[in-house]
């Protein structure tokens, strides 16, 4: 799937990706993912997007639509990793994005 078809394909806000996909992992710190079931935000985002959570050639595909997304949306990529990273938990990720986000989110 094309960066553009990954693109039309979101129809849930960033905060909604990370309530409702979030649910599906546990959340973890450093890094996009564990190669398990472990995911940080972003890592969340890129999943939402088809990401299986292993590095391989196409998790640079994945990256750049969540990026894509984030930059839409107006949300700064590194404080979405900061926040992860500070230990703010998917809901309270989401709950931060709402409030300061809220019309472009």
């Amino acid at each position: 799937m094309s960066r553009q078809q990954l693109l039309l394909r979101q129809e849930l806000t960033v905060s909604k990706i990370l309530r409702t996909y979030g649910k599906q992992f546990r959340q973890i710190q450093l890094r996009y993912s564990d190669g398990k079931n472990g995911r940080c935000a972003i890592g969340v985002i890129m999943s939402y997007f088809g990401w299986n959570g292993r590095i391989n050639f196409d998790t640079a595909n994945d990256l750049l639509a969540a990026s894509d997304v984030l930059k839409y949306a107006g949300i700064d990529y590194d404080l979405l990793i900061d926040l992860n990273d500070s230990g703010y938990t998917f809901n309270e990720i989401a709950d931060y994005l709402d409030r300061h986000y809220e019309n472009i989110n």
